[in-house]
């Protein structure tokens, strides 16, 4: 087993890598091919078609109408009867219930752009959090493997001393497992790398991982006072302010629902034209008018739909509050995170360099003949994770740099200066 993984890892090290994508290139490429996103674009034109069908219900309407009779009494000659007609009519007045569609339906289509707009700006933030995420799989394979390379050469070493008669069986069997586990993490750490490039890869919409790698930048997203991000988010965050546009149209629904207490006016213009059999002389006959509806008494009907469209006003309020609630949670959570990350890049990066120098002491003092393979094993791995929490501090710093960007209503801004 050691000898098949020992292979494996070899030939990573030793396989050319692909052309690195640039994190821009893959927030390019998954919102050119997103399918999830193109479903959410089609939504916009949904709504251009039902503002269309709203506006249609305020223009003129045309009706066309004909009929054909025959008939035969006994003793009485069969008689044919033709008629043919055209009716036209224009609503004047419904109780602000068209009105109220078209500006609703007009309110659709905002409120459709800002959902694809957040779709947007959710489809980078994943993006860039996949990419990060890969980015620091890949450092952390690395550390595992300069580890276990580190390891190997202690074990060669204690190998030669072992077979001088220098050192005692015991050191080489723990250099041995010790290599071995080392081997085995940066196995597992290499094929967490390729986890996450296929997670990458699924929100490109792109089907391989072949020709797939990443490339190392950061962010310059500084840390400011958590007001200031908490008044941009309430300022630019598309679904807050889709929430809004929604609670007006469900205020228009209530003026719409209101309609059913007012009359209904139309005008009315029409012509008919008619004949009978033996002369079928033709008889055109022409109308004009303006009718009117009032529903006096409709068993509480409208009533029950005005109350359930104030209802549907006051829960469209709720959500934007728990909306608005949520949003600040992100903020205040990605703003701690970040302060918190950015102390624990300074500190371990003071921690690889003690860690650094203590295998310097250890390994001098070994092959000093002061000191045991413990002291040499202790600080290898002392500085492994040294380096792999340094790589987590780092890209946390970009990862919650990322949050924070979102959070805020513009994840883009986190790589607007790299």
């Amino acid at each position: 087993m050691k000898k098949f993984l020992t292979t494996i890892l070899t030939t990573l090290l030793l396989t050319t890598p692909a052309q690195a994508l640039p994190v821009q290139e893959a927030v390019q490429t998954a919102l050119a091919n997103n399918p999830n996103l193109q479903r959410t674009e089609r939504s916009i034109q949904i709504a251009e078609e039902s503002l269309k069908s709203a506006r249609g219900q305020k223009g003129v309407s045309i009706n066309a109408s004909g009929s054909m009779n025959i008939s035969k009494s006994e003793g009485v000659d069969e008689s044919e009867r033709a008629s043919t007609g055209l009716s036209a009519s224009i609503p004047l007045y419904t109780g602000k219930r068209l009105e109220s569609a078209i500006k609703s339906a007009e309110l659709g289509i905002t409120v459709a752009r800002l959902d694809f707009a957040q779709s947007q700006d959710d489809l980078i933030y994943n993006v860039i959090r996949a990419y990060v995420n890969a980015l620091e799989d890949w450092a952390t394979s690395q550390v595992d493997m300069e580890h276990e390379k580190n390891l190997s050469e202690h074990e060669r070493m204690i190998a030669a001393q072992f077979e001088a008669g220098a050192k005692a069986k015991i050191d080489l069997i723990r250099a041995q497992v010790e290599t071995s586990n080392a081997l085995q993490d940066a196995a597992k750490s290499h094929a967490a790398y390729e986890v996450a490039l296929t997670n990458l890869a699924t929100l490109m919409s792109i089907d391989s991982i072949a020709s797939l790698d990443v490339e190392d930048f950061d962010t310059h997203l500084e840390l400011e006072d958590i007001e200031k991000y908490l008044a941009e988010a309430e300022e630019n965050r598309f679904d807050l302010k889709a929430d809004a546009l929604r609670i007006e149209q469900g205020e228009l629904r209530v003026t719409s629902a209101k309609s059913g207490w007012l009359p209904n006016v139309n005008a009315n213009v029409g012509t008919d034209f008619s004949a009978a059999s033996r002369r079928w002389h033709v008889t055109p006959d022409a109308s004009a008018g303006i009718s009117a509806s009032w529903s006096i008494f409709d068993s509480g009907v409208t009533r029950a739909e005005v109350d359930s469209a104030k209802v549907e006003v006051e829960q469209l309020k709720l959500e934007m509050k728990s909306d608005l609630d949520s949003i600040h949670e992100e903020v205040v959570t990605a703003h701690k995170n970040l302060k918190i990350a950015l102390l624990r890049l300074t500190t371990t990066q003071r921690a690889v360099e003690l860690a650094e120098e203590e295998r310097f002491i250890a390994t001098e003092r070994y092959n000093a003949g002061e000191g045991i393979i413990l002291d040499i094993l202790d600080a290898e791995l002392a500085l492994s994770t040294a380096k792999k929490n340094n790589v987590s501090a780092h890209y946390d710093v970009i990862r919650y740099s990322v949050d924070l960007a979102h959070a805020t209503g513009n994840t883009l801004k986190a790589l607007s200066r790299t």
